[in-house]
């Protein structure tokens, strides 16, 4: 008796099954990003005490399961968050200085990265890295996630600026030096701003960055 095997009907993948895997990583990528939302929320509104991840699942609306899917303990999270911050304001600096004025004439280009820099230290992601560099001062632990993470970030985000500023090209020491003091100043004028009430004086500060950065830029000619 002679058996014929027939051949097995081929597995048709259909595009639901394509987009399954796709939709479960947009998903990951959403919960990720609340969580990290909800961190910076948490800093901001509690400081560091408050960063707890009970808080943090409260905020974000997911169970304690979902949490410990995405960060195993503590630490993770918060490296993650120092990651998150740091990089979240050098896309929006990057992003809106280069959608607007990349090939601008350069004083034009200084007064608007100026602009950006400033608005950059106003976000909440840069509230909650301050409250990481203040809490890091007598937390060991957190201080061993932030400073090595810092100065990384430091050294791409001066590699940004020498690609985004073409202007600068040959001026690497001026274009740090400028980095650096507008960097300086910013943080000295959000931090005082409860007690620098009057908006004329603060304006009057950052218009003489300016004026320091273009003299900058231009001894270097």
């Amino acid at each position: 008796m002679t058996v014929t095997q027939s051949n097995p009907t081929p597995i048709v993948h259909g595009a639901n099954d394509l987009a399954e895997p796709r939709w479960q990583q947009r998903k990951a990528a959403m919960t990720r990003e609340n969580i990290m939302q909800a961190a910076i929320d948490c800093l901001v509104e509690c400081g560091y005490a408050g960063l707890t991840t009970s808080e943090i699942v409260r905020r974000a609306n997911i169970s304690r399961g979902a949490m410990h899917h995405h960060f195993a303990n503590r630490t993770e999270l918060v490296a993650a968050l120092i990651d998150f911050v740091q990089h979240r304001r050098l896309e929006f600096f990057l992003g809106e200085y280069l959608s607007s004025l990349r090939d601008a004439e350069p004083a034009e280009a200084i007064r608007l990265a100026t602009e950006l820099h400033w608005q950059s230290v106003l976000t909440p992601e840069y509230s909650a890295y301050l409250e990481l560099a203040m809490a890091a001062r007598t937390d060991a632990d957190l201080a061993a996630l932030l400073v090595p993470a810092t100065k990384a970030f430091d050294k791409e985000w001066m590699d940004k600026m020498e690609e985004a500023f073409p202007q600068w090209d040959g001026r690497h020491e001026a274009l740090h030096l400028a980095s650096d003091f507008a960097a300086a100043l910013h943080l000295g004028l959000l931090v005082n701003r409860p007690f620098l009430g009057n908006p004329s004086r603060r304006s009057a500060v950052r218009d003489k960055l300016i004026t320091v950065i273009e003299q900058l830029y231009a001894e270097e000619d």
